[in-house]
């Protein structure tokens, strides 16, 4: 049979701090995508260069509709032009 695997209590908390500090690292990287796309978001969309966050996304909704119907009239144009 193999050798049973025990850690020393030394190793076992080094590796609980490794762990600790992966997951922070994990959550500063999050959050600093979380902040880049927002920025991203807030040059995107008009007029929400410093808007906060509930008025950002509602006119982020507002702007793909808005978006969305443009893109069906444009559709329709070119339909009946022949293009």
């Amino acid at each position: 049979m193999g050798k049973p695997c025990f850690m020393s209590m030394d190793q076992a908390n080094q590796r609980t701090r490794m762990n600790r500090l992966v997951m922070r690292k994990k959550v500063k990287f999050a959050k600093i995508s979380a902040r880049r796309n927002l920025r991203t978001l807030r040059k995107i969309v008009p007029g929400c260069v410093g808007a906060d966050l509930e008025t950002l996304f509602r006119r982020s909704i507002e702007h793909i509709i808005g978006l969305k119907s443009l893109v069906c009239v444009l559709k329709s144009m070119a339909n009946s032009y022949g293009v």
